[in-house]
């Protein structure tokens, strides 16, 4: 944990973000600041190649104990709402008494192929534009391939199942017994034009409408902490939850990223890139979704970021918990590019911006040159001109329409800790890259839209003045911008090259 001295007499808000390999709590006053944090980590279960499942339960548990943790030395009776962040798409069937019907479903399986093939046969993205206001709603890991997937292959927990819900909306359920998703959650199957769930769709699916939870405002209040919640956490009963959304959006929110022209990379297991945007844009492989009141973003979601170094960690220095700093230092004893090696960071197929199950990942240029250090540094990069490739795709989108070009790409998660991939980031994309302080950006971006529907604030952009700290900034070093310019070109050319290739190498 970490932990400051609560001086102040203010209130408090709690953000916990619900992530894919832990939940991490952070307590913050009205001004950002950071007094406590703690982290509880959970298991990640792949029965399957393509699979990804986790046992809501255990969710539950670390919550409590990350709570518990955080409010240890802290007056309960300060803490003013709670926000939440989750990971998403991910399905979690759920009981008329909120108890979770076998394992969720998480945002990285890629199970439902077959159920994604036969979508996108009856699915034309004019039909999904109008009934979702996403053009794009046929992929294997979207919700309405996963219900398909979940009435065909679980039937009995399908037929007992009340709601369908995110993994952050099963732990407002826990805190507070009422069932309710926000409008960003309910992705794919809820039109946010029209305030309502596309009942055409539902129809197609054979999803009972009943089944999907209220929609509300990521600033609403879903419920108050039960009794029995208060005693297993340490909150007070009566406390408000606010209904948060997706963890993407609360990075986004957290890192400040709130006026159009902003720039975000999100480096968690995952990579996130988000262009903020005054209307809603149309892009190459990267999708627009609201933020708030008259604010947008596009961009999109990678399959793998910070999951990119634990393979390298795994499969190269034969560490199961990575030594960044020996892995740093060898990717920094080798000069930008690589001596000529590339990599494809395409190790779990990948979404935004090919959207590709069957994609892999790969190493394009090896030589007798090469050692690990040279392959440490080739995945650093590889990742960074995924960056470089969806903002690039973002720019584009805007031709015509307003799209400020950015001045400077923020970066939050854990993988912004690393000061080398901060630098090769700068690098390739030719920006400034700022860290902000608060790095758990989604726990800060939780807490936010805790602030707003309590009513500290009245909206994000003034939260964001308010509660949003900056950190050091890695300036782009010229001569290594004409380096990754050339390669750039060069790596952007390696997937539509490899792309015949991948079906024949066979299923996983």
């Amino acid at each position: 944990m970490i932990a400051r001295k609560v001086k102040s007499d203010k209130h408090l808000l709690l953000g916990l973000d619900l992530g894919t390999s832990a939940v991490k709590v952070g307590l913050f006053d009205t001004e950002g600041n950071a007094l406590r944090r703690a982290r509880r980590p959970y298991p990640l279960y792949t029965p399957r190649p393509g699979w990804s499942e986790q046992e809501p339960e255990e969710w539950w548990s670390a919550v409590c104990d990350a709570l518990r943790e955080t409010l240890a030395e802290v007056d309960a009776g300060r803490v003013a709402a709670v926000g939440l962040s989750g990971q998403a798409p991910s399905q979690v069937l759920v009981a008329s008494d909120g108890a979770p019907l076998g394992r969720a479903i998480v945002w990285s399986d890629r199970r439902a192929t077959a159920e994604a093939d036969w979508l996108a046969e009856r699915v034309t993205p004019e039909q999904a534009r109008d009934w979702t206001g996403c053009a794009f709603i046929t992929g294997a890991s979207l919700p309405p391939a996963r219900l398909l997937w979940l009435k065909a292959h679980r039937p009995d927990d399908w037929a007992c199942c009340t709601a369908i819900v995110q993994p952050k909306d099963f732990i407002a359920c826990q805190l507070t017994g009422q069932v309710a998703t926000d409008v960003n959650s309910a992705f794919c199957l809820h039109n946010p034009q029209t305030s309502q769930y596309a009942a055409d769709l539902l129809a197609l699916l054979g999803v009972e409408p009943e089944k999907m939870p209220p929609v509300l405002e990521p600033t609403a209040v879903v419920g108050r902490v039960t009794p029995e919640a208060a005693s297993a956490t340490g909150l007070l009963a009566g406390v408000p939850v606010i209904t948060g959304t997706i963890d993407a959006w609360c990075d986004i929110i957290g890192c400040g990223a709130v006026a159009p022209g902003c720039a975000v990379d999100v480096t968690g297991t995952s990579e996130v890139v988000a262009l903020i945007t005054e209307q809603p844009l149309d892009g190459d492989g990267v999708a627009s979704a609201p933020l708030a009141a008259g604010r947008y973003w596009i961009g999109g979601p990678m399959q793998a970021g910070g999951a990119a170094l634990l393979w390298l960690s795994r499969c190269f220095y034969g560490q199961e918990q990575p030594d960044f700093e020996l892995m740093e230092a060898e990717a920094s004893a080798v000069a930008p590019g690589a001596e000529g090696l590339l990599f494809l960071p395409y190790l779990q197929g990948e979404r935004a911006p090919v959207w590709d199950p069957q994609a892999r990942g790969a190493f394009v240029g090896l030589t007798d040159r090469h050692v690990r250090a040279h392959c440490a540094r080739a995945v650093y990069e590889g990742v960074a001109f995924a960056v470089r490739d969806l903002l690039e795709r973002c720019r584009a989108a805007g031709a015509g329409k307003p799209c400020p070009y950015p001045e400077m790409l923020r970066v939050s998660g854990g993988g912004s800790a690393s000061a080398l991939w901060n630098q090769v980031k700068a690098d390739i994309t030719g920006l400034p890259v700022q860290r902000v302080a608060v790095t758990d950006a989604a726990c800060l971006g939780a807490a936010m839209l805790a602030a707003v529907g309590v009513g500290f604030f009245q909206n994000l952009e003034e939260t964001a003045k308010a509660m949003v700290q900056v950190g050091e900034v890695f300036d782009p070093v010229p001569a290594h911008v004409s380096r990754y310019d050339e390669l750039f070109a060069v790596w952007r050319s390696l997937y539509p090259a490899l792309r015949p290739i991948f079906p024949r190498l066979g299923a996983e």
